[in-house]
């Protein structure tokens, strides 16, 4: 059976796999539907049967992009009080990102959301994590609905991550080669509610004008191990313990003890 982890990632820096555990993202995205109708002040009878519908057609419920900034800031915050996201997608995930970063796991305290309705004119311009981040994570974007086109992002593997930068580094002021190269190199993912894309922060994404009808709502968060290089950020600051293997808990509890 082929796995993704030590073929697409290995060789392109991303792959795309089902979630080990749906039920509990099952469980995250109903949440976020909820506390988004909550937010947004809407009557209980407003919430329907289908979640994936109701959060499609979320931009029904926003007059403008202002108050679907306001609202992704409120439902960040609101997620991060009311459970951890990391957890959950680990959980949902463990099977795939066990692999890439080990045993001994963090992840980003407080995960991104991303909230996108159609015609939103505040697209995610093109970046790279790393190296603002530390080179040694994986980000996982999981889509609580349906993500395809330009409601999705676009990404660049890893040689042709390389490739744009080596040309930007050459040449930093050709805005237009380097639009054109994007253009040749870059292509949108499609991730369906059920999947997450997994990829290295070191690869080249970004976002377009969401062109298709319905809503994007996204989360994504970064996993490490406790013992890759620390990068430019305090990880215990940003990072929590997901789990530990018994010999890393000895370890630190000797630590710990012995001053």
């Amino acid at each position: 059976m082929r796995d993704p982890v030590t073929t697409d990632f290995a060789e392109l820096g991303y792959c795309i796999v089902p979630a080990s555990d749906p039920e509990v993202l099952d469980q995250l995205r109903t949440m976020a539907r909820d506390t988004c109708f909550e937010l947004l002040g809407l009557p209980r009878d407003a919430v329907s049967d289908d979640v994936s519908d109701d959060l499609d057609h979320l931009h029904r419920h926003l007059p403008d992009a202002d108050a679907a900034a306001r609202l992704r800031l409120d439902l960040t915050r609101s997620l991060g009080e009311r459970t951890s996201v990391g957890r959950t997608v680990f959980a949902a995930f463990a099977h795939w990102i066990r692999p890439l970063v080990g045993n001994d796991v963090l992840s980003q305290r407080v995960a991104n959301v991303v909230l996108q309705p159609p015609g939103d004119p505040h697209p995610t311009v093109l970046h790279r994590d790393a190296p603002a981040n530390s080179p040694y994570e994986v980000i996982a974007w999981v889509p609580l609905v349906d993500c395809r086109a330009t409601k999705s992002m676009y990404l660049l593997d890893r040689a042709n991550s390389a490739t744009v930068l080596a040309f930007h580094q050459r040449h930093p002021d050709d805005s237009h080669g380097l639009q054109q190269r994007l253009d040749d190199y870059s292509e949108f993912v499609e991730v369906r509610f059920g999947e997450a894309l997994l990829f290295w922060s070191g690869l080249f994404h970004g976002s377009v004008v969401n062109a298709e009808s319905t809503t994007r709502l996204s989360l994504n968060t970064r996993f490490k191990s406790l013992f890759a290089p620390l990068g430019m950020k305090d990880p215990f600051r940003y990072f929590e313990v997901i789990e530990t293997t018994p010999l890393t808990r000895l370890g630190l509890t000797f630590q710990r003890d012995e001053g």
